[in-house]
């Protein structure tokens, strides 16, 4: 009996393990690949995963990268020293973030079954909101499937693995307007599955 609670005991601290690893072993791969340590840096500083278990078996995988003001600088930063882009050519890019009027987010999500897989359809079993630091709910104004997932998306965001799981685009109001520009935010994933609660500080 004693060795079988030790047993049981120690598959749940490897559990534990993996589930805090699976993002560091995803930016240490992808640091292979030639990505630099400073994007990486902002890639892990604003993203953030949950697994949910039911006994030893994953019911959902869910990783989310809040594309935050510093995060967006990083990724723009890194996408012109990829493709060498001009001077005119990454204002450009820097005008067309700028323009963007929401907050968002790309999520990935790893689900057993895939007709469960389905946050961007109407009727879905997931509901999803974000709540600010005074405890207000918001609601999304777009779920969106990222279709197709180019080699661009997995390369910038390294935890997609489109043979498994669905990544999405997620936007909701500007922050601005949800009370996140200085103050935390919670980006909650409900379901009869399960709750994914996955906190960001504010920028």
């Amino acid at each position: 009996m004693k060795r079988w609670v030790n047993l049981v005991i120690g598959a749940l601290c490897l559990i534990g393990v993996a589930a805090c690893s699976h993002l560091e072993g995803y930016l240490d791969i992808v640091k292979d690949k030639g990505m630099s340590e400073e994007y990486l840096q902002a890639l892990g500083r604003w993203t953030r995963e949950k697994i949910i278990y039911s006994q030893f078996d994953t019911q959902a995988h869910i990783s989310a990268t809040l594309r935050s003001p510093e995060f967006n600088r990083a990724y723009l930063q890194e996408y012109a020293r990829i493709y060498q882009l001009s001077g005119d050519e990454r204002k450009n890019h820097e005008a067309m973030r700028a323009a963007s009027e929401f907050t968002e987010f790309i999520f990935y999500a790893y689900i057993p079954d895939r007709t469960e897989n389905d946050f961007d359809r109407r009727g879905s079993i997931w509901s999803i909101f974000l709540v600010n630091a005074k405890g207000e709910k918001i609601t999304p104004v777009e779920v969106r499937r990222v279709d197709p997932v180019t080699p661009v998306v997995t390369g910038f965001f390294t935890y997609i693995k489109p043979y498994y799981g669905i990544c999405y685009w997620l936007r909701f109001p500007p922050l601005e307007k949800i009370g996140g520009v200085d103050g935390p935010l919670k980006l909650v994933f409900a379901s009869v599955i399960g709750k994914v609660e996955l906190e960001f500080a504010g920028r």
